[in-house]
């Protein structure tokens, strides 16, 4: 290579760390001080004089190259050429080597002197801060969600009669209010439909009496609840009481008549002349013309003698003591009551055994009764339905027609789809809550309702219990949010705007949500204590777009930090901002 080549190599190199040295010098060290500004023009002046004379040093070697060129051409003799090139061109790079990084070492003292004695003033200086005191106050979180507007109650009308509709007066759209008549039947159609009903009741009770006798009917209330055995040993046993009774009476009776037989034999001893007893009477009236003993001893002459004094006694006596035996025979009290129980008897027996004869087969008479009661039910609630169609089908409630399913003329069936009408006295919103805003609401909650321009006022009524995906794939939670003040002005079907009052707290310590910070740890305010900032972690409790409550960490009439958030740190020293008064 040539001496040239090796010059412009070595020109080329300085010119390269020149160029560096350059980029170095002009680095920003974001200082706006009249000693940056005096330090960039001191390296800006130390480069131009080095620039200089490193131009002055080119222009002098390429005078020696040229020079040497020529002493070459007048005298080509090597060592010359060789001792230039040790000596002179290799000495004069090493010494502006060393000045360069003489002009870096300087440049770097220099800027090293400044930034210490830009941190020992920042160090020393004081820094102002803004605060705001805690108060109380009343936080509320209301949210903001839209939904759709629908009826809380939905009827739709079946008909209860099988007959032809004569009219029908609404369509669908239509409002109504409640006792407006939505059809008529054919009247002529139900008449006859409710006598059909009524002879059907008749003829159910007629099969049903027809099972029992009217003549026996005391006697089957008699062994109501017996069953035919019970009916046999109870007429077995009635008549083994009547016979015990009536074998007292008999022994009774027989006692008796043999005492009126031993009198009677005692009376056709002294009556031995033949004359009944019965004859005894003319004695008492003193007319004995006729009545006389036959015994042979009362004859005298051949004709009868007048009885004795005492033979007339004893006939007396005997014949009264007969009549009084035949009288106790005929009303003795014990024989009476004997005959009386007989008879109570005989007639417990009697319905005993009538009460058999009519009896009916249980399983039978269920049936039957069972028959007649379901007959009676089925046409009377028939009846009854045919009474409420007569005066047509009438709507329940102010509504909206939203289903028409009869035509005029058209024979309804019973349990045939009519109409259906949406309850306008009951209105409520459909919304759908995301998961976020779910632990904010609560049943109960005050809402604030547009409909169609016009305010309402609402509350949350019911949350669903399961969540569902709307069409975005988002998991939400039906909400239903009732109208409590509805009128004829609501339209059922479009949007409406809710404002829930979800969350309130009033005595509460609120903050603006900027004056809390959140970093790893969690939530915290900077708090100005005795000149230093204080950081305390807080707890959030009802927080809205602009506001935070602070339920623990923080007290009222502490100073809130609301300025310099990212300089300061916990413990610095700082000052209250004294414009800020």
């Amino acid at each position: 290579m040539s001496k040239k080549n090796k010059l412009e190599n070595e020109n080329k190199q300085e010119n390269k760390q020149a160029t560096g040295f350059e980029a170095v010098e002009n680095v920003d060290i974001s200082t706006n001080s009249d000693e940056n500004d005096s330090l960039e023009l001191s390296t800006s002046d130390n480069i131009e004089d080095s620039s200089k004379s490193k131009k002055k040093d080119e222009d002098k070697d390429e005078e020696n190259t040229m020079s040497t060129q020529n002493d070459n051409n007048n005298t080509p003799t090597t060592p010359v050429y060789e001792e230039y090139e040790t000596h002179e061109v290799a000495k004069k790079p090493k010494k502006k080597f060393k000045k360069r990084y003489i002009f870096i070492g300087i440049a770097v003292l220099l800027v090293a002197l400044i930034i210490v004695s830009r941190l020992n003033a920042a160090k020393n200086a004081v820094v102002y801060v803004d605060t705001n005191e805690a108060s109380l106050g009343t936080i509320e979180n209301v949210l903001s969600i839209s939904g759709t507007v629908q009826s809380a109650e939905t009827k739709t009308y079946f008909s209860e009669v099988t007959a032809p509709v004569s009219e029908v007066n609404v369509k669908v759209g239509d409002k109504v209010k409640k006792g407006d008549t939505l059809c008529t039947y054919d009247e002529e159609a139900l008449n006859l439909s409710k006598q059909t009903s009524e002879l059907a009741i008749k003829q159910a009770q007629g099969s049903y009496s027809a099972l029992y006798s009217g003549t026996a009917a005391a006697d089957r209330k008699y062994t109501q609840g017996m069953t035919a055995q019970q009916i046999n040993d109870r007429l077995d046993a009635v008549t083994a009481e009547i016979d015990a009774i009536n074998n007292k009476i008999t022994e009774k009776t027989n006692r008796v008549n043999q005492t009126l037989k031993d009198i009677q034999n005692t009376m056709q001893d002294v009556n031995q002349n033949g004359i009944a007893d019965s004859a005894e009477a003319y004695f008492d009236s003193g007319s004995n013309s006729y009545i006389y003993r036959n015994e042979s001893d009362n004859k005298e002459n051949g004709q009868y003698k007048e009885p004795t004094e005492s033979d007339r006694q004893m006939s007396l006596a005997l014949q009264q003591t007969y009549n009084d035996v035949q009288y106790k025979l005929n009303n003795d009290p014990e024989i009476q009551a004997w005959k009386n129980q007989i008879t109570a008897l005989q007639e417990e027996q009697s319905h005993l055994q009538t009460g058999k004869a009519a009896q009916v087969n249980p399983g039978n008479a269920t049936s039957a009764k069972a028959q007649k009661e379901s007959a009676e039910l089925t046409n009377n609630d028939t009846i009854s339905k045919i009474d409420e169609a007569l005066a047509g089908i009438k709507s329940d409630y102010n509504g909206v027609v939203t289903a028409v399913s009869i035509v005029e003329g058209a024979t309804a069936s019973t349990g045939a789809q009519l109409f259906t009408i949406a309850n306008l006295d009951d209105v409520e919103v459909s919304v759908q809550i995301s998961k976020s805003d779910l632990p904010k609401i609560a049943i109960g909650q005050k809402v604030d309702v547009t409909i169609n321009g016009k305010a309402y006022n609402g509350e949350v009524s019911k949350i669903s219990g399961t969540a569902t995906k709307n069409n975005n794939g988002v998991a939400v939670v039906d909400t239903i949010i009732k109208i409590t003040n509805p009128d004829d002005d609501i339209i059922l079907g479009v949007e409406a705007n809710n404002k829930i009052h979800a969350q309130k707290a009033d005595n509460a310590l609120v903050l603006p949500y900027e004056y809390v910070q959140t970093d790893s740890e969690g939530d915290y305010v900077l708090v100005y204590e005795d000149g230093k900032v204080v950081r305390k972690n807080v707890t959030i409790g009802i927080a809205s777009s602009t506001e935070a409550q602070i339920t623990e960490g923080l007290s009222a009439g502490e100073k809130i930090i609301t300025s310099g958030y990212d300089t300061l740190t916990d413990g610095m020293s700082v000052a209250l901002n004294p414009l800020a008064e």
